[in-house]
């Protein structure tokens, strides 16, 4: 019963921090009333914490290791928190930008320890372990599109502090929570790195030359990329290229992401009738490959292109559950759990931050979505090219009768 408390625990962590990214889409309009945001300022505003991510996963990861995952996940909570309430006093958009970076470093802090601590939770029951971090997989699309849901309907009465204010009150409940079961929570992941108070260098280090961990990684940064690419896309396109207003796209891009959380969920199936990981990785990149081809080629009809974009952006979930739930396999210790989640959220958000202004730059020089869509299937290629990488090291370790967590 207690494992089943910090399991829930933790994925209520992860829940709450992807709904500090999907707050700022519908408070955006009116934040820049507020601080007469330039686009470029809005642009930093909404993209901090895939900039944070891509610059610091690995980072967090270190320091994750060294203070526990309880304590991890209190700091990142302490961080949202903070940084959500001194936005709605802030006086310029600067003072707005630190207080998002704030957010953006709970956020980080966050989503690296709340697997973790699933997998040193779940180590003596792999079964469980794999369910609920497959399900942990699905913390973005639930956190982002919970908040984009409720949103609108709080701002029209508390406005967007009250909506910040509000975020930062479910942080400090949750803060609570974990202060209340620090006993048990100590009890899982004590110390983190730190051994009678000395820093195990050599843990961190064994985990920082995971090759697992920076393959999946690499096969991850390319599929985000490509889904990021399609979602903030999607919309205008279907508004200019495929003739939908802008009410039937926004509920096409909207189904897109609502399927991924199937596709999250399908790894479960995929690891039940034993699919290698490596072939997960690799028929996700073929499938959001070719299909994201097809959302922004001429030559198909809209409806062939609407059914592209449902499949590439909502199927393709199963890679990133499928990778969250391989972590522990590559580790030997719990503390290195940690740092192989920050590899992968790091090489993960780089992809996030770099996708949609890429392909907009390659449509820009090459002709328009034509030229630039030749992007996608050359990430893809990448992502598959590591998932056979990642075959090659698991089937080596697995000859070399490696010990993974357990």
């Amino acid at each position: 019963m207690s494992h089943r408390r910090l399991v829930l625990f933790a994925l209520a962590t992860g829940w709450l921090a992807a709904a500090q990214v999907g707050k700022v889409a519908p408070a955006l309009s009116l934040l820049s009333q507020d601080f007469n945001l330039s686009m470029v300022e809005a642009g930093w505003v909404a993209s901090m914490i895939a900039g944070v991510a891509a610059a610091m996963g690995i980072f967090c990861g270190l320091v994750s290791s060294l203070l526990g995952y309880g304590r991890s996940l209190m700091l990142g909570l302490a961080l949202i928190a903070l940084g959500s309430l001194l936005a709605t006093a802030v006086p310029n958009v600067g003072w707005l930008l630190v207080t998002r970076f704030m957010e953006a470093l709970g956020f980080v802090t966050v989503v690296v320890a709340a697997p973790s601590l699933l997998a040193v939770v779940l180590a003596n029951t792999p079964v469980w372990r794999q369910r609920a971090l497959v399900v942990w997989g699905t913390y973005m699309p639930v956190g982002i599109a919970a908040m984009m849901v409720v949103a609108p309907f709080l701002m029209e009465v508390v406005g967007w502090r009250g909506l910040w204010i509000l975020n930062a009150l479910m942080c400090c409940v949750l803060m609570l929570i974990a202060f209340r079961w620090r006993a048990l929570l100590a009890s899982v992941n004590p110390r983190g790195a730190l051994n009678s108070g000395t820093l195990n260098i050599r843990v961190l280090a064994d985990g920082l030359r995971m090759t697992g961990p920076w393959l999946m990684g690499l096969s991850f940064g390319c599929y985000t990329s490509i889904w990021f690419m399609l979602v903030t896309w999607l919309p205008s396109f279907a508004v200019s290229h495929m003739g939908y207003s802008l009410s039937a796209a926004i509920w096409l891009t909207g189904a897109a992401v609502g399927l991924n959380i199937v596709g999250n969920l399908s790894a479960q199936l995929f690891s039940r009738v034993g699919a290698p990981r490596w072939s997960v990785l690799a028929g996700v990149q073929l499938l959001i490959g070719s299909f994201g081809w097809v959302v922004f080629s001429s030559g198909f009809t809209d409806l062939e292109r609407s059914a592209a974009a449902i499949l590439a952006c909502g199927l393709a979930g199963a890679l990133p559950a499928t990778v969250f739930s391989a972590i522990p396999f590559h580790a030997r210790r719990p503390e290195q759990v940690a740092v192989g989640n920050g590899i992968v959220m790091q090489l993960g958000s780089l992809g996030t931050f770099v996708g949609p202004p890429a392909i907009a730059l390659a449509v820009t020089h090459m002709g328009g979505w034509d030229g630039g869509r030749w992007l996608i299937p050359l990430l893809a290629a990448v992502g598959f090219g590591a998932a056979i990488g990642l075959r090659d090291v698991e089937q080596r370790m697995l000859c070399r009768d490696h010990t993974p967590l357990t």
